[in-house]
Order: structure tokens, then sequence, then C-alpha cells
């Protein structure tokens, strides 16, 4: 039996969107085990916004005229009125973190730090956000809406205690790696994962980690026009370093407004 116009938008959703985010995941946890900690919080942003673009797309949510970049705050904001999608505080706070101290800036543009347990943090925005990825949880209409089957809203609003019906969607990455004994990710997927495993262990042990770098214009913003010669250099970054009196008197380099800490 043929596929239908919806079966086939579906599985674009979940396919290009959700199963690569969860590649994207499992490479964050990788980077994080590995203390490659600005490689964790570019993964980390990426899973999490294909996460939001593919409810977007099963939520049947049309395409705004601005492009959707590397955000998920925009995403979810188009979300709200289509779905209520409840967020801890914590998730909120990670997703806003990513997004405003330069998670989605790759070439150490803005300066960077790690203070916390930002793999747990991920888990949990992971597991909040991912449950929505599954088209069995919508129904769709001939004119191309979609909505929420009602048991199903009630089933995935609380965020207090994950369970299997909750967590796990049937045929997707992470699901398949956690079946497979022998894939080369599932270790790094289970290492210190209470959301996303076999087990039924209610704590985990990671331990904390702090480390940070500073970016070369923070140290030197006065080589930004020079440097602007052989490489872009966004008026985004031009102007968090060169437009808020970014110099005082003896030619001190001041703390840039968003970099304080």
């Amino acid at each position: 039996m043929p596929y239908s116009m919806t079966q086939k938008v579906n599985t674009f959703a979940e396919r290009a969107f959700r199963d690569t985010a969860d590649k994207d995941y499992i490479h964050a946890r990788m980077a994080y085990r590995a203390n490659l900690f600005p490689q964790f919080h570019w993964s980390s942003l990426h899973a999490l916004e294909k996460y939001a673009k593919c409810i977007l797309i099963l939520a049947r949510v049309p395409r705004p005229k601005r492009p959707i970049g590397h955000e998920v705050q925009r995403s979810l904001e188009l979300i709200r009125p289509h779905i209520d999608i409840e967020l801890s505080a914590q998730t909120k706070g990670f997703i806003k973190r990513l997004e405003e101290f330069g998670a989605r800036f790759r070439y150490l543009e803005f300066s960077w730090c790690i203070y916390d347990v930002e793999l747990a943090q991920l888990d949990r925005a992971v597991w909040e956000l991912r449950r929505y990825c599954n088209a069995a949880l919508y129904t769709f209409s001939e004119s191309g809406s979609a909505a929420m089957k009602s048991v199903n809203c009630q089933e995935l609003r609380s965020i207090e205690k994950p369970n299997q019906k909750n967590t796990f969607i049937g045929g997707g990455f992470l699901e398949k790696t956690l079946e497979n004994r022998k894939s080369q990710t599932r270790p790094y997927l289970v290492w210190c994962n209470l959301y996303y495993s076999t087990s039924k262990r209610t704590r985990v042990l990671i331990r904390s980690t702090m480390a940070a770098e500073n970016a070369p214009f923070f140290l030197y913003p006065e080589i930004i026009d020079e440097v602007a010669k052989y490489t872009l250099v966004t008026k985004e970054v031009r102007k968090a370093y060169l437009d808020s009196s970014h110099f005082i008197a003896d030619d001190k380099p001041r703390i840039p407004q968003k970099l304080k800490r």
C-alpha cells in the first residue's frame, strides 16, 4: 500500500530531524566524556534544535518568513500556540545558556565555560522535548492541520517521572541503539544516563566539571578589523566587542556585557 503525503511528510520529520538529532545527542555525550566541551555545547544545541524542528513539522506549524537557524527557543515559541509542551526550569535555563553563551559560535568568537554537570542537564532536556517527536501522537486532517490525541496530551504533560511509555519511541535511532548491544555508539548513550538506558537505576554519579577558555577577541579586541581582512567577522560579534564602550582610557579591554558571569 503506497504511503500518503501525510505519512511521507511524517517520515521526513522523524528521519531527517529526530533521528539526526539522536545522533547529535550521542555525539554530544561522546564529546562530554572526552572533555571536549565546546563540541559538547555545539552538538547539544544541534540536537535540541532538530528535536524542536521535528515537532514543528509533526504539528504542521507553518514555516515563518524568517528562517529558523540554530535556535531552540524560537521554535518553541512557534510551537506553543499549537501544543502545550511543559519544560522544567532547568531545561529552559540550559537551552537559554546554549543559545546566549556562544554554543552556536563555532570559531571561538566568544569565551566559553562549563561549571556544572551539564551532561545531566542535556539528558533531561532531550527527554522533555524528544517525547513529542513521534507521529503516532498526532491526528492529521485532510486540510493539512494536526493536533495531539487527547490521551497522549495527558500522558506526556507530566515531567516528573520518566517511564517507558513517556520516553521510548518505536523505531527511533536511540531505541535501535539500545536494542543493538553490538552498537559502537551504545556505550556512549547509556553511560551515566537516567533516561535512555536498559538499566533500572534511579541515580548516577557524574564527576562535576569546571573548565573555561577565553576567546582571542576577548583578549585582543583590537585585532577584529585586521582579522576581518582574512575571514568573516559577523556584525553580531563586532557589536559585542566594539559597540558598547569596550575600551577605557588606558586601552585595557573590558568584558562585553553579554560575557559577564
